[in-house]
């Protein structure tokens, strides 16, 4: 497996697994770099199969470097073009295959036993789950975040709870400190903690609320529930949270017919006004609808 260093703790779950980590921040994320490296790994021992579970400009090379060490070469199908007629409402919204369902897919030409309804979580629930509901109000894309104004009435109905606010690089600890070290249930917590920390940490929560961003799908590998809050993105396009459907808020199509205006979250200029509004017009009500149901069940 080869991934971002930073995504190791959560391949350590099986010895069989080689895991090769890239440091993109040093000259190693070099696409030759990174070939080299994973033949120096390797050595003789040639794959039966090579599975591009990306497919972007990057893995193409890799693959292409690489294709002599493997007797097939997979790949995941990311729909793209299928996602741009949506987003430019060429073709009515539809709901699409998970990502997840997608590298099963690429997966399963050579491994038929996969199937993805048996899919478990990562982690399973303790023994007794604390009062205590997780925070992760930002995301890479600025036109995912929910304003963060909005979770004071949150914070306010649930004051029996404590809450753990996800925040990493200084611009987030900031924000955080703005709008929520004013509140004495609050804490906050920074980068120091690595993948499978993190995970480990929320699955004692009795709730997890995210934007949609990493952290969600982190979050659905643990028994936590997990509030996803969507504005101008749509879980339709393939970045569901697994086993936390139920748990999704978003302006219907009825309410706001302009969504989805991205896929990832990239938005362009004309947009930014129906993705601001996309999200703005989430009042806290829904999120606590959503947190109370998922509390309850």
């Amino acid at each position: 497996m080869v991934s971002n260093v930073n995504n190791k703790s959560i391949f350590d779950f099986d010895e069989r697994l080689k895991f090769i980590g890239i440091d993109f921040n040093s000259k190693e994320k070099n696409i030759f770099q990174i070939a080299k490296k994973i033949k120096e790994v390797s050595g003789n021992i040639n794959f039966n199969g090579i599975y591009d579970l990306h497919d972007v400009i990057r893995s193409k090379i890799l693959r292409f470097l690489l294709s002599a060490k493997a007797d097939v070469t997979r790949i995941f199908e990311k729909q793209r073009s299928l996602k741009k007629k949506i987003i430019n409402k060429e073709i009515e919204l539809q709901k699409l295959n998970t990502s997840t369902e997608g590298y099963l897919d690429c997966l399963k030409k050579d491994f038929d036993k996969l199937d993805f309804s048996n899919l478990t979580k990562s982690l399973e629930a303790g023994a007794n789950k604390k009062d205590i509901i997780g925070i992760a109000p930002f995301s890479a894309h600025k036109s995912k975040i929910w304003p963060l104004s909005n979770y004071q009435k949150i914070i306010n109905h649930f004051d029996k709870f404590k809450f753990v606010i996800f925040a990493f690089g200084n611009q987030e600890l900031r924000d955080s400190k703005t709008y929520f070290s004013k509140n004495s249930n609050c804490s906050i917590i920074d980068r120091n903690l690595n993948l499978n920390e993190q995970m480990k940490l929320i699955n004692d929560f009795k709730v997890f609320i995210s934007m949609d961003s990493a952290n969600m799908h982190l979050a659905s590998l643990t028994s936590t529930k997990v509030v996803s809050i969507w504005g101008p993105t749509h879980p339709f396009l393939g970045f569901s949270p697994l086993f936390n459907k139920q748990f999704i808020v978003q302006l219907s199509d009825e309410e706001y017919s302009e969504r989805p205006v991205s896929v990832y979250g990239k938005i362009k200029k004309n947009d930014k006004v129906k993705a601001e509004q996309s999200m703005s017009r989430i009042n806290p009500e829904r999120v606590i609808e959503k947190i109370n149901l998922a509390i309850n069940q």
